[in-house]
This record gives C-alpha cells, structure tokens and sequence, in this order.
C-alpha cells in the first residue's frame, strides 16, 4: 500500500464526516453494539495524530463515554488528527482513512 500525502487529508475529512453522521443519527438504542469500535478506531486516531507530533500530554487517555458522546469524541479526535496531519507534509494519512473506512461500513 503506498502512502497518502497530507493532500489527501479532504477524503480522511470528508470519511470522518460521515463516520460522525452516521453514529450520531443512529437510534441510541443500536450505538452500544459498537461503542467498542467507535473507542478502538477514536484510539488508533489518537495514537496516529501523536506520532506525527501532535502537542497533548503524554498521560492523557480517552474517556469511555455513553451512546450520545461517541460521535463528538471522534469528531474531537479527528478534528486534531486533521490540523497535525496538515503541519506534517507528506505525512501517510492512509491508515487513519482506512480505520474510518472500515469503521463506518461495520456500524449497524
């Protein structure tokens, strides 16, 4: 697989977008079957925007938060994924777009 340059960030936006329609359109009742997921994919976001230089505290965790937060939490992380993907050219965004990908197509 080759790498996707930070020029691609508008597909890893335009996937995040979605991800969080989806999840914050589902009935609450369905959300929990993938809360689970939704945390995985939130982590390995987070550990992405970390490794190319991303400025947080190096003990901070993600919260497991209810059915109704999951989607801004990604959002969240997403968001700050995206702005240190941009101050890193040439950065390879094609695993955090896979993640989404694969994410959003498991979601009931």
């Amino acid at each position: 697989m080759t790498a996707t340059p930070a020029g691609d960030l508008p597909d890893v936006d335009r996937e995040l977008q979605r991800v969080v329609d989806r999840l914050t359109s589902l009935p609450l009742a369905k959300v929990p079957a993938c809360s689970d997921d939704v945390f995985e994919t939130a982590a390995f976001i987070l550990a992405e925007a970390r490794r190319l230089g991303a400025k947080m505290p190096p003990d901070a965790t993600l919260p497991r938060l209810g059915p109704n937060g999951l989607g801004a939490m990604l959002a969240v992380i997403g968001h700050d994924f995206l702005e240190t993907a941009k101050a890193a050219p040439g950065a390879d965004v094609q695993p955090v777009l896979d993640r989404l990908v694969a994410l959003r197509r498991s979601l009931p």
